[in-house]
C-alpha cells in the first residue's frame, strides 16, 4: 500500500479522494454498480487527512471539482455508471470536445504558418535595424598609412 501511494502523485490522492466522497453521496443502486475493487483502489490511494469541500446541494453537473477529480468522475460514469444509450452519447460529446481542442491547439501552433510568419519577422528586423554607418579613420592610423604610402612609391 505504501508503494501505490509513492507512485500516484499527490493530484491523483486528492482527485481519488473527491471521487470516494461523491460516490458516497450517490444513491446506493448506483454505487453497486461501480467494482468494489475500484473503491477499494481509491480507498487505498486517498488522503485521509483532505476532507473534501463539495457543496452537494448545486447538483452533481454543478459541482466545482478540481480537474483532475471530474477526470476520474468522467471515466467512472463511462465505464460502470451510465446505459450503453449514455454511453454513446457521452463518447460523442467526448469526441467533439477533443475535436474543438485540436482546432485550437492548430490555430494557435499551425505548423504550416510557423515558418512563414518566422521569415516575415526576420526581413522586417533586418530591414528595421540596417543602419549606414561612417567609418572614422583616427588620426595615427592616417599617419601610419600616409607612411607605408610613401614608401611603396
Amino acid at each position: 500500500m505504501e508503494m501505490k501511494n509513492k507512485i500516484i502523485s499527490h493530484e491523483y490522492q486528492i482527485a481519488a479522494t473527491d471521487v470516494l466522497d461523491v460516490i458516497k453521496h450517490l444513491p446506493e443502486d448506483t454505487t453497486n454498480k461501480i467494482p468494489q475493487k475500484l473503491i477499494s483502489f481509491f480507498e487505498s490511494v486517498s488522503i485521509e487527512s483532505y476532507k473534501p469541500e463539495i457543496d452537494y446541494s448545486k447538483g452533481l453537473d454543478k459541482i466545482e471539482l478540481k480537474e483532475k477529480s471530474k477526470a476520474l468522475l468522467a471515466m467512472v460514469y463511462r465505464n460502470y455508471i451510465c446505459s450503453n444509450e449514455e454511453r454513446e452519447n457521452f463518447d460523442k460529446i467526448l469526441f467533439e470536445n477533443e475535436q474543438k481542442y485540436q482546432e485550437e491547439l492548430r490555430g494557435k501552433y499551425n505548423p504550416d504558418k510557423i515558418f512563414e510568419n518566422n521569415a516575415e519577422n526576420l526581413v522586417r528586423e533586418n530591414s528595421d535595424n540596417v543602419q549606414l554607418v561612417e567609418y572614422k579613420e583616427k588620426w595615427y592610423q592616417k599617419l601610419i598609412n600616409k607612411i607605408l604610402k610613401f614608401l611603396k612609391k
